[in-house]
């Protein structure tokens, strides 16, 4: 009767070492899973960043066609222009939120 509660005993903390084992695992496997998701976080962060200045400069391309193809007035383009120094500043304070 002794022997079979050693048994039992020695096959609980076997169970036991081996949660043990698996925890300390799935805590280390936690961390590089962590560390991959900052990882990315600051990759769409960036890539946020370059789209956001591709579009400006899409902008920017767009209105200099506008200003080449038509002979719009002097006013109508500083009107323009300041629509886009707005919207550079909006980006600007986005970014330093």
């Amino acid at each position: 009767m002794g022997t079979d509660f050693q048994q039992r005993l020695s096959r609980i903390r076997t169970k036991v070492e081996e949660v043990v084992e698996e925890n300390v695992s799935l805590k280390r496997e936690n961390m590089v899973l962590l560390e991959e998701l900052d990882g990315l976080k600051k990759t769409i962060a960036l890539q946020k960043n370059a789209l956001a200045e591709l579009k400006e400069e899409n902008k920017l391309i767009k209105l200099a066609k506008e200003m080449s193809m038509s002979g719009s007035d002097v006013h109508d383009l500083k009107i323009k222009i300041n629509e886009l120094v707005r919207d550079i500043d909006r980006c600007i304070d986005l970014l330093n939120e």
